[in-house]
């Protein structure tokens, strides 16, 4: 006997939501130090206005290192320098903001709307970047009285500012915000982003 219960079944996901919340979830936030990019040490002069080396002796030409390379040096140490990883310690002093921002963003793909993982760097660099200016290195791996002497300074990891300041981050893949507008990572790749 009929009990006047009709059933019915809709499709009620929308695809084109999943292949959108895919491709944002499917990304990378890297931070770090553009390879390629050359840094030039700063060169302090003597008590005689002479510019000076770490070693005392007179210097007449500076020769630069790739950004990379001396964060490299700087965070895992060498046989002269400690180990000073400030990029995992700058993220990590900030994980709970960083967690919560991203957190965000990814409710936004969620419910349809774009995620600004650019948002998420730009909190990433900046996270590390307070850090390093902070006074922790100061008390946990001062610099040594030959650099203090040298540099004019007790804060390590700083003498010009020129690495700190060159820290960036680069989304990629997923839907990806430019100033060309929102293009997932293949358009991404192909635009020129050149002025004209």
């Amino acid at each position: 006997m009929p009990s006047g219960i009709k059933a019915s079944i809709k499709n009620t996901v929308d695809t084109s939501k999943i292949q959108k919340l895919a491709r944002q979830a499917a990304c990378l936030i890297l931070v770090g130090f553009p390879s390629g990019r050359m840094h030039v040490p700063t060169i302090h002069k003597d008590e005689n206005g002479k510019y000076k080396g770490y070693n005392g002796e007179e210097v007449k030409d500076v020769q630069p290192i790739e950004t990379a390379e001396l964060a490299k040096a700087l965070s895992f140490g060498t046989s002269t320098i400690p180990a000073r990883p400030f990029l995992d310690e700058g993220i990590e002093s900030q994980k709970d903001q960083l967690k919560k921002a991203m957190e965000k963003e990814a409710e936004k793909a969620i419910n349809g709307g774009k995620a600004n993982w650019n948002k998420v760097g730009t909190m990433a660099v900046g996270a590390i970047q307070e850090f390093v200016r902070g006074d922790y290195y100061k008390s946990t791996v001062p610099n040594s009285q030959r650099t203090i002497d040298y540099k004019g300074s007790d804060k390590p990891l700083i003498d010009g500012a020129d690495l700190i300041n060159s820290l960036s981050f680069v989304v990629n893949g997923g839907d990806i915000q430019t100033s060309k507008g929102t293009m997932d990572n293949e358009a991404y790749n192909k635009a020129d982003f050149r002025s004209k």
